[in-house]
Protein backbone atom coordinates (compact mmCIF):
# COMPACT_ATOMS: atom_id res chain seq x y z
CA UNK A 1 0.00 0.00 0.00
CA UNK A 2 3.00 2.15 0.82
CA UNK A 3 5.01 1.87 -2.34
CA UNK A 4 1.53 2.23 -4.29
CA UNK A 5 0.98 5.60 -2.67
CA UNK A 6 5.08 6.79 -3.31
CA UNK A 7 4.44 5.80 -6.65
CA UNK A 8 0.99 8.06 -7.28
CA UNK A 9 2.85 10.52 -6.00
CA UNK A 10 5.60 10.09 -8.34
CA UNK A 11 3.64 10.10 -11.23
CA UNK A 12 1.69 13.12 -10.21
CA UNK A 13 5.30 14.96 -9.62
CA UNK A 14 6.27 12.96 -13.25
CA UNK A 15 3.12 15.07 -14.59
CA UNK A 16 3.97 18.20 -13.13
CA UNK A 17 6.97 18.75 -13.94
CA UNK A 18 6.51 17.25 -17.39
CA UNK A 19 4.04 19.78 -18.61
CA UNK A 20 6.63 22.28 -20.22
CA UNK A 21 10.05 21.53 -21.95
CA UNK A 22 12.34 23.62 -20.80
CA UNK A 23 12.28 22.63 -16.91
CA UNK A 24 11.99 18.93 -18.07
CA UNK A 25 13.73 16.43 -15.29
CA UNK A 26 13.89 13.19 -16.42
CA UNK A 27 12.42 10.32 -13.97
CA UNK A 28 16.41 9.10 -13.21
CA UNK A 29 16.99 12.55 -12.12
CA UNK A 30 14.71 12.30 -9.49
CA UNK A 31 15.23 11.07 -5.43
CA UNK A 32 12.21 10.11 -3.55
CA UNK A 33 14.21 9.79 0.33
CA UNK A 34 12.28 6.52 2.22
CA UNK A 35 14.66 6.65 4.87
CA UNK A 36 17.64 8.65 6.45
CA UNK A 37 20.72 6.92 8.58
CA UNK A 38 23.01 9.05 10.74
CA UNK A 39 26.23 8.03 12.14
CA UNK A 40 29.55 9.57 13.40
CA UNK A 41 32.37 9.75 10.62
CA UNK A 42 35.76 10.32 11.18
CA UNK A 43 37.29 13.97 12.49
CA UNK A 44 34.44 14.46 14.35
CA UNK A 45 32.32 14.83 11.08
CA UNK A 46 28.65 13.26 10.51
CA UNK A 47 27.93 10.22 7.97
CA UNK A 48 24.24 10.48 6.25
CA UNK A 49 22.88 7.74 4.01
CA UNK A 50 19.97 8.21 2.29
CA UNK A 51 17.77 5.30 1.07
CA UNK A 52 16.29 6.44 -2.26
CA UNK A 53 13.86 4.70 -4.30
CA UNK A 54 15.01 3.53 -7.53
CA UNK A 55 12.41 4.73 -9.43
CA UNK A 56 13.35 2.93 -12.80
CA UNK A 57 13.06 -0.65 -10.87
CA UNK A 58 9.71 0.25 -10.07
CA UNK A 59 8.66 1.41 -13.01
CA UNK A 60 10.28 -0.83 -15.26
CA UNK A 61 10.28 -4.34 -12.89
CA UNK A 62 12.91 -5.57 -11.13
CA UNK A 63 14.00 -7.67 -13.77
CA UNK A 64 12.77 -10.95 -15.30
CA UNK A 65 14.63 -13.83 -14.97
CA UNK A 66 16.27 -16.41 -17.05
CA UNK A 67 20.25 -16.26 -17.87
CA UNK A 68 22.07 -13.24 -17.92
CA UNK A 69 19.53 -11.76 -16.38
CA UNK A 70 20.45 -8.16 -13.97
CA UNK A 71 18.07 -7.76 -11.13
CA UNK A 72 18.07 -4.12 -9.95
CA UNK A 73 17.36 -3.27 -6.59
CA UNK A 74 14.11 -1.42 -5.54
CA UNK A 75 16.36 1.51 -3.82
CA UNK A 76 19.52 2.95 -3.95
CA UNK A 77 21.85 3.94 -0.38
CA UNK A 78 23.56 7.19 -1.47
CA UNK A 79 26.46 7.81 1.42
CA UNK A 80 27.95 11.13 2.06
CA UNK A 81 29.81 13.27 5.19
CA UNK A 82 30.27 16.54 6.66
CA UNK A 83 30.69 18.72 9.31
CA UNK A 84 27.11 18.90 9.96
CA UNK A 85 23.58 17.08 8.90
CA UNK A 86 22.92 19.75 6.46
CA UNK A 87 26.56 19.66 5.05
CA UNK A 88 26.29 15.74 4.68
CA UNK A 89 23.26 16.13 2.77
CA UNK A 90 24.66 18.76 0.77
CA UNK A 91 27.32 16.80 -0.35
CA UNK A 92 24.69 13.91 -1.12
CA UNK A 93 24.54 15.30 -4.47
CA UNK A 94 28.31 15.30 -5.19
CA UNK A 95 27.97 11.65 -5.21
CA UNK A 96 24.95 11.11 -7.25
CA UNK A 97 23.41 13.97 -8.78
CA UNK A 98 19.67 14.28 -8.26
CA UNK A 99 17.43 16.19 -6.53
CA UNK A 100 15.88 14.37 -3.16
CA UNK A 101 12.61 14.70 -1.76
CA UNK A 102 12.15 14.14 1.69
CA UNK A 103 8.19 13.91 2.21
CA UNK A 104 8.09 10.47 1.97
CA UNK A 105 10.61 9.70 4.48
CA UNK A 106 9.55 7.03 7.23
CA UNK A 107 12.83 6.30 9.55
CA UNK A 108 15.16 8.01 10.96
CA UNK A 109 17.85 5.51 12.44
CA UNK A 110 20.44 6.90 14.56
CA UNK A 111 23.70 4.55 14.95
CA UNK A 112 24.34 3.34 18.49
CA UNK A 113 27.57 4.96 18.68
CA UNK A 114 26.89 8.16 18.21
CA UNK A 115 23.41 8.31 20.37
CA UNK A 116 25.67 6.63 23.27
CA UNK A 117 29.19 9.29 22.86
CA UNK A 118 27.93 12.45 21.15
CA UNK A 119 24.26 12.09 22.10
CA UNK A 120 21.28 13.73 19.16
CA UNK A 121 20.19 16.79 20.35
CA UNK A 122 22.17 18.41 17.26
CA UNK A 123 19.98 15.65 14.89
CA UNK A 124 16.94 16.46 16.52
CA UNK A 125 17.57 20.06 16.11
CA UNK A 126 17.96 20.06 12.88
CA UNK A 127 14.81 17.58 12.14
CA UNK A 128 12.80 20.40 14.03
CA UNK A 129 13.67 23.24 12.43
CA UNK A 130 14.48 21.77 8.93
CA UNK A 131 10.65 23.25 7.19
CA UNK A 132 11.26 20.14 4.39
CA UNK A 133 11.14 16.93 7.21
CA UNK A 134 8.53 16.03 9.03
CA UNK A 135 7.89 15.42 12.28
CA UNK A 136 6.49 11.84 12.41
CA UNK A 137 8.92 9.76 10.90
CA UNK A 138 10.18 6.75 13.44
CA UNK A 139 13.18 7.69 15.21
CA UNK A 140 14.99 4.56 15.48
CA UNK A 141 18.40 3.12 17.17
CA UNK A 142 20.33 0.92 14.82
CA UNK A 143 23.09 -1.40 16.22
CA UNK A 144 26.35 -1.74 14.31
CA UNK A 145 27.23 -0.58 10.62
CA UNK A 146 24.20 1.09 9.47
CA UNK A 147 25.08 0.84 5.81
CA UNK A 148 25.13 -2.98 6.48
CA UNK A 149 22.02 -2.28 7.91
CA UNK A 150 19.73 -0.60 5.06
CA UNK A 151 21.27 -2.76 2.78
CA UNK A 152 19.40 -5.97 4.04
CA UNK A 153 17.14 -7.51 0.86
CA UNK A 154 13.84 -8.66 1.26
CA UNK A 155 11.72 -11.04 -0.30
CA UNK A 156 8.55 -9.63 0.22
CA UNK A 157 9.14 -6.38 1.29
CA UNK A 158 11.63 -5.15 -1.07
CA UNK A 159 12.99 -1.86 0.35
CA UNK A 160 14.70 -2.25 3.96
CA UNK A 161 13.25 1.38 5.51
CA UNK A 162 10.24 0.18 4.48
CA UNK A 163 10.41 -2.78 6.05
CA UNK A 164 11.66 -1.13 9.40
CA UNK A 165 8.98 1.29 8.78
CA UNK A 166 6.20 -1.27 9.07
CA UNK A 167 7.97 -3.50 11.96
CA UNK A 168 7.28 -0.05 13.61
CA UNK A 169 3.61 -0.66 13.19
CA UNK A 170 3.07 -3.90 13.62
CA UNK A 171 4.62 -3.02 17.24
CA UNK A 172 0.49 -3.08 19.09
CA UNK A 173 0.76 -7.45 17.85
CA UNK A 174 3.37 -8.28 20.00
CA UNK A 175 4.27 -5.01 22.65
CA UNK A 176 8.29 -6.15 22.72
CA UNK A 177 9.53 -2.41 21.95
CA UNK A 178 8.75 0.77 22.48
CA UNK A 179 9.13 3.34 19.14
CA UNK A 180 8.51 6.89 19.00
CA UNK A 181 8.39 8.87 16.05
CA UNK A 182 10.60 12.27 15.70
CA UNK A 183 8.17 14.63 17.08
CA UNK A 184 7.38 12.39 20.41
CA UNK A 185 10.89 11.89 21.37
CA UNK A 186 11.73 15.44 20.99
CA UNK A 187 8.38 16.17 23.02
CA UNK A 188 9.93 13.95 25.83
CA UNK A 189 13.51 15.07 25.27
CA UNK A 190 12.37 18.44 26.62
CA UNK A 191 9.98 17.13 29.44
CA UNK A 192 11.61 17.83 32.82
CA UNK A 193 9.19 15.35 33.75
CA UNK A 194 10.29 12.09 31.51
CA UNK A 195 12.94 10.83 29.79
CA UNK A 196 12.76 9.73 26.13
CA UNK A 197 13.17 5.59 24.15
CA UNK A 198 12.89 4.34 21.64
CA UNK A 199 12.86 0.97 19.49
CA UNK A 200 16.41 -0.92 18.67
CA UNK A 201 16.90 -2.48 15.43
CA UNK A 202 19.76 -4.54 14.34
CA UNK A 203 20.37 -6.99 11.79
CA UNK A 204 20.57 -10.93 12.61
CA UNK A 205 20.94 -14.26 10.50
CA UNK A 206 18.16 -15.04 8.74
CA UNK A 207 17.08 -18.72 10.13
CA UNK A 208 15.01 -19.25 7.06
CA UNK A 209 18.33 -19.80 4.70
CA UNK A 210 18.12 -23.11 3.51
CA UNK A 211 22.08 -24.64 2.66
CA UNK A 212 20.28 -27.50 0.91
CA UNK A 213 20.64 -27.59 -2.88
CA UNK A 214 17.94 -26.04 -5.56
CA UNK A 215 17.15 -23.00 -2.95
CA UNK A 216 20.12 -20.88 -4.97
CA UNK A 217 20.56 -18.91 -8.51
CA UNK A 218 22.10 -21.70 -9.65
CA UNK A 219 18.88 -23.71 -9.58
CA UNK A 220 17.02 -20.36 -10.95
CA UNK A 221 15.51 -19.35 -7.31
CA UNK A 222 16.00 -16.40 -6.11
CA UNK A 223 17.36 -17.61 -2.37
CA UNK A 224 15.94 -16.12 1.21
CA UNK A 225 18.75 -13.58 1.89
CA UNK A 226 21.51 -14.76 4.41
CA UNK A 227 20.75 -11.69 7.14
CA UNK A 228 17.77 -9.99 8.05
CA UNK A 229 16.60 -6.89 9.62
CA UNK A 230 15.61 -7.49 13.53
CA UNK A 231 13.68 -4.90 16.00
CA UNK A 232 16.04 -5.61 19.07
CA UNK A 233 14.20 -4.35 21.83
CA UNK A 234 14.28 -0.51 23.39
CA UNK A 235 17.05 2.08 23.78
CA UNK A 236 16.73 4.42 27.32
CA UNK A 237 17.78 8.05 27.12
CA UNK A 238 19.34 10.13 29.74
CA UNK A 239 17.79 13.35 27.65
CA UNK A 240 19.36 13.36 24.73
CA UNK A 241 22.29 10.73 25.28
CA UNK A 242 21.50 6.66 25.30
CA UNK A 243 22.68 5.17 28.21
CA UNK A 244 21.04 1.54 28.05
CA UNK A 245 18.97 -1.09 26.34
CA UNK A 246 15.27 -3.08 27.78
CA UNK A 247 15.15 -6.84 26.00
CA UNK A 248 11.37 -7.59 25.19
CA UNK A 249 10.01 -8.81 28.65
CA UNK A 250 11.10 -5.37 29.79
CA UNK A 251 10.12 -3.53 26.91
CA UNK A 252 6.77 -4.68 27.76
CA UNK A 253 7.29 -3.62 31.30
CA UNK A 254 7.63 -0.33 30.28
CA UNK A 255 4.16 -0.01 27.83
CA UNK A 256 2.25 -1.56 30.90
CA UNK A 257 3.19 1.07 33.00
CA UNK A 258 2.23 3.66 30.62
CA UNK A 259 -0.77 1.85 29.24
CA UNK A 260 0.22 1.35 25.67
CA UNK A 261 0.32 -2.58 25.94
CA UNK A 262 -2.99 -3.16 23.30
CA UNK A 263 -1.97 -6.86 22.68
CA UNK A 264 0.61 -9.33 22.85
CA UNK A 265 0.50 -13.01 24.54
CA UNK A 266 1.37 -13.57 28.26
CA UNK A 267 3.20 -16.97 29.18
CA UNK A 268 2.88 -18.26 32.82
CA UNK A 269 3.85 -20.84 34.94
CA UNK A 270 0.43 -23.28 35.74
CA UNK A 271 0.36 -22.85 39.88
CA UNK A 272 1.02 -26.43 41.15
CA UNK A 273 3.11 -27.52 38.04
CA UNK A 274 5.73 -25.36 37.16
CA UNK A 275 7.29 -26.81 34.85
CA UNK A 276 4.21 -26.58 32.55
CA UNK A 277 3.09 -23.25 31.24
CA UNK A 278 -0.56 -21.58 30.18
CA UNK A 279 -0.24 -18.88 27.19
CA UNK A 280 -3.23 -16.33 27.12
CA UNK A 281 -3.95 -13.32 24.64
CA UNK A 282 -4.11 -9.59 25.70
CA UNK A 283 -8.05 -8.21 25.36
CA UNK A 284 -7.35 -4.87 26.86
CA UNK A 285 -4.94 -3.48 29.14
CA UNK A 286 -5.46 -0.23 31.54
CA UNK A 287 -3.14 1.41 33.57
CA UNK A 288 -2.78 4.57 35.97
CA UNK A 289 0.00 6.00 37.73
CA UNK A 290 -1.17 7.48 41.35
CA UNK A 291 1.38 9.34 43.12
CA UNK A 292 1.73 10.05 46.79
CA UNK A 293 3.44 12.22 49.26
CA UNK A 294 2.76 11.40 52.76
CA UNK A 295 5.36 13.35 55.18
CA UNK A 296 7.38 14.30 52.61
CA UNK A 297 7.91 11.08 51.51
CA UNK A 298 7.20 10.19 47.38
CA UNK A 299 5.88 7.35 46.47
CA UNK A 300 4.10 5.53 43.51
CA UNK A 301 1.14 3.38 43.02
CA UNK A 302 0.79 1.74 39.17
CA UNK A 303 -2.51 0.18 38.71
CA UNK A 304 -2.90 -2.52 36.06
CA UNK A 305 -6.01 -4.23 35.10
CA UNK A 306 -5.84 -6.15 31.99
CA UNK A 307 -8.22 -8.80 29.83
CA UNK A 308 -7.05 -12.13 28.32
CA UNK A 309 -8.68 -14.79 26.84
CA UNK A 310 -7.10 -18.84 26.92
CA UNK A 311 -5.25 -19.91 23.88
CA UNK A 312 -2.79 -22.93 24.98
CA UNK A 313 -2.79 -24.74 28.45
CA UNK A 314 -0.64 -27.47 29.77
CA UNK A 315 -0.70 -30.30 32.24
CA UNK A 316 -4.43 -31.34 33.61
CA UNK A 317 -5.79 -28.40 34.93
CA UNK A 318 -9.36 -27.76 33.85
CA UNK A 319 -9.61 -23.70 33.35
CA UNK A 320 -14.12 -23.83 33.79
CA UNK A 321 -13.81 -24.62 37.48
CA UNK A 322 -13.56 -21.31 39.27
CA UNK A 323 -11.22 -22.30 41.80
CA UNK A 324 -8.42 -23.10 38.88
CA UNK A 325 -8.94 -20.03 36.98
CA UNK A 326 -8.09 -17.84 39.64
CA UNK A 327 -5.12 -19.47 40.77
CA UNK A 328 -4.30 -18.76 36.29
CA UNK A 329 -5.10 -15.38 36.74
CA UNK A 330 -3.02 -15.17 39.68
CA UNK A 331 -0.17 -16.21 37.97
CA UNK A 332 -1.08 -14.33 35.13
CA UNK A 333 -0.91 -11.38 37.11
CA UNK A 334 2.63 -12.25 39.13
CA UNK A 335 4.26 -12.38 35.07
CA UNK A 336 2.98 -9.10 34.14
CA UNK A 337 4.52 -7.91 37.90
CA UNK A 338 7.95 -9.40 36.99
CA UNK A 339 7.88 -7.35 33.78
CA UNK A 340 7.42 -4.33 35.12
CA UNK A 341 9.54 -5.03 38.17
CA UNK A 342 12.32 -5.94 36.01
CA UNK A 343 11.71 -2.71 33.84
CA UNK A 344 11.78 -0.73 37.31
CA UNK A 345 15.66 -2.91 38.43
CA UNK A 346 17.02 -1.83 35.20
CA UNK A 347 15.42 2.48 35.03
CA UNK A 348 16.10 2.59 38.59
CA UNK A 349 19.05 0.73 39.24
CA UNK A 350 21.18 0.69 36.42
CA UNK A 351 20.04 3.76 34.03
CA UNK A 352 18.25 6.23 36.77
CA UNK A 353 15.97 7.20 34.13
CA UNK A 354 12.39 8.06 34.59
CA UNK A 355 11.04 6.52 31.04
CA UNK A 356 7.81 5.67 32.78
CA UNK A 357 6.53 9.60 33.39
CA UNK A 358 6.35 9.35 37.13
CA UNK A 359 7.78 12.83 37.41
CA UNK A 360 5.30 13.75 34.87
CA UNK A 361 2.25 11.95 36.86
CA UNK A 362 3.25 13.78 40.31
CA UNK A 363 3.82 17.37 38.67
CA UNK A 364 0.11 16.42 37.80
CA UNK A 365 -1.31 15.63 41.41
CA UNK A 366 1.21 17.75 43.08
CA UNK A 367 2.09 20.45 41.39
CA UNK A 368 3.58 22.69 44.20
CA UNK A 369 5.73 20.09 45.74
CA UNK A 370 6.98 19.33 42.03
CA UNK A 371 8.80 22.23 42.24
CA UNK A 372 10.66 21.47 45.06
CA UNK A 373 11.08 17.61 43.79
CA UNK A 374 12.19 18.73 40.20
CA UNK A 375 15.68 19.81 40.85
CA UNK A 376 16.43 16.58 42.78
CA UNK A 377 14.65 13.98 41.36
CA UNK A 378 17.81 12.66 39.63
CA UNK A 379 18.58 11.83 43.48
CA UNK A 380 14.53 11.46 44.43
CA UNK A 381 13.68 8.59 41.16
CA UNK A 382 16.36 5.81 42.29
CA UNK A 383 14.98 4.95 45.47
CA UNK A 384 11.25 6.01 44.71
CA UNK A 385 8.91 3.55 46.44
CA UNK A 386 6.92 1.53 43.66
CA UNK A 387 3.97 -0.61 44.53
CA UNK A 388 2.40 -3.14 41.41
CA UNK A 389 -0.77 -3.71 41.67
CA UNK A 390 -2.36 -5.58 38.82
CA UNK A 391 -5.76 -7.28 38.24
CA UNK A 392 -6.29 -9.39 35.51
CA UNK A 393 -9.48 -11.54 34.14
CA UNK A 394 -9.21 -14.82 31.49
CA UNK A 395 -12.55 -13.77 29.83
CA UNK A 396 -12.91 -16.80 28.30
CA UNK A 397 -11.28 -20.39 27.06
CA UNK A 398 -12.08 -20.49 23.54
CA UNK A 399 -14.89 -22.53 23.63
CA UNK A 400 -12.64 -25.62 25.08
CA UNK A 401 -13.67 -26.54 28.87
CA UNK A 402 -10.54 -28.64 29.00
CA UNK A 403 -7.63 -30.00 27.08
CA UNK A 404 -8.34 -32.40 25.20
CA UNK A 405 -7.10 -36.08 26.65
CA UNK A 406 -6.52 -39.78 25.36
CA UNK A 407 -8.78 -42.19 25.32
CA UNK A 408 -9.15 -44.99 27.64
CA UNK A 409 -8.67 -48.41 26.24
Amino acid sequence: MMIRRIFVTFLIIMLTISSGCWDRRELDDLGIVNGIGIESAPGGKIRIIAQTLNTTAIVRGTGGGGAGTTFQKAYRNTVAEGNSLQDAIDNLTKVTPIERFFSHNNVVIVSEELARKRGIRDITDFLERNPELRLDPWLIIGRGSLVSLMDQPGRITLIPTQRINSYMKINKISASFAPLNVGQFIRLMQSPCCQPYTAVIETGPNESLSAEPGHDLASGVVPEPVNQIMVNGTAVFKEDKMVGWLNAAESRGLLWVRGEVKQGNINFPIPGEEEKSAETSILKSWSKIEPSIKDGQVSITVHIKVNTYLIEIQGNIDPEMTAALKRLEASQEAAISREIEATLKKAQGEYNADIFGFGEAIHRSYPAEWKQLEAQWDEVFPGLQVQIKVESSIRHTSLIEKPAEPAEE
